[in-house]
């Protein structure tokens, strides 16, 4: 069987794919997997002013807007993952984002010196409630805008990993920043390692777990979801957003890494649970039936003590 792995830069985020098809198909739909992301990267980055997500959100409070195929599958998994959250997954926290400071690409952001960070007054998330869905149109509700951020690189992995496995792989893995997707079979089985960020990226005792997948696992995803990482002003600012206030997330914890069906499913469940507090963070896991492992500054903690396969 051919192998063949891309290692690249999109998205604001290390990338990593690894593709396995027989003859010499693999590096075919390596190079394939790389186009994929940098189109869903233009359809959704709220970083780029001509992407379609941006011109959607410039749209809101004008009544329906014609949509591509993959920004209506955004919109739909986003409003999916607002009822499976109870609301605490909200894409409507993008005013509040960029009230906080982030409101270009990460690298800006932190070049900024932080005498210009300034306190804001914040208000909670709207919610999806006002929008709209229906026949290849989308409508937002005027002062409302859409942030991928905490759904769009597992989504993506996701649409790629299944792009190349309809295209002909056995086994894809794709890693978009942590959000991971696998889909078809290795030759061996898949294992995945989770970092504990509360290390420094130079700590050799980094290895917190490794989710090993059965063999013959044919789909899963795996995602990370932390307050350690993307901070700004001097380290006062993440963007964790609590949508419930608006400001940002407050919890005991520090990091959230869960497994699903699918990467946005996994995605999605590690920042509703980052954004409740440990007790009921582990409650919350328990009764969606997801394996979890939080950390808070000093404790790690499970939602069971067994590999999750």
């Amino acid at each position: 069987m051919g192998r063949a792995e891309l290692r690249f830069r999109a998205m604001g985020t290390d990338c990593h794919v690894l593709v396995l098809a027989d003859g010499s198909g693999a590096e075919e739909l390596a190079g394939l997997a790389r186009t994929r992301v940098d189109l869903l990267e233009q359809c959704w980055s709220r970083f780029r002013e001509d992407s379609e997500l941006s011109h959607l959100n410039a749209s809101a409070g004008s009544g329906p807007r014609p949509a591509s195929a993959d920004l209506l599958l955004l919109a739909t998994r986003m409003r999916e993952a607002w009822h499976l959250s109870g609301g605490l997954f909200d894409p409507t926290v993008l005013e509040s984002v960029r009230s906080l400071g982030y409101d270009a690409d990460f690298a800006t952001v932190t070049s900024r010196p932080a005498s210009t960070i300034t306190d804001v007054l914040v208000a909670s998330a709207p919610g999806m409630t006002g929008v709209l869905i229906d026949e290849g149109t989308i409508s937002l509700p005027a002062g409302v805008g859409l942030d991928p951020g905490a759904i769009g690189k597992g989504l993506a992995a996701d649409t790629i990993a299944d792009d190349l496995v309809a295209a002909g792989a056995d086994g894809v893995l794709v890693n978009l920043g942590g959000d991971i997707a696998l889909a078809g079979v290795d030759d061996s089985p898949w294992a995945v390692g989770v970092e504990d960020e509360r290390l420094p990226v130079s700590d050799t005792d980094r290895l917190l777990r490794v989710l090993e997948f059965p063999e013959g696992t044919e789909r899963a995803g795996v995602a990370t979801s932390t307050t350690l990482k993307r901070r700004w002003a001097q380290g006062r600012r993440h963007h964790v957003i609590d949508p419930r206030t608006g400001a940002m997330s407050t919890s005991d914890l520090v990091q959230a890494t869960v497994v699903a069906g699918t990467a946005w499913e996994a995605e999605v469940t590690a920042t509703t649970a980052l954004l409740l507090d440990s007790r009921a963070a582990q409650a919350w896991l328990r009764e969606h039936g997801v394996t979890g492992i939080l950390l808070t500054e000093n404790d790690l903690l499970h939602t069971d003590e067994e590999n999750h396969g």
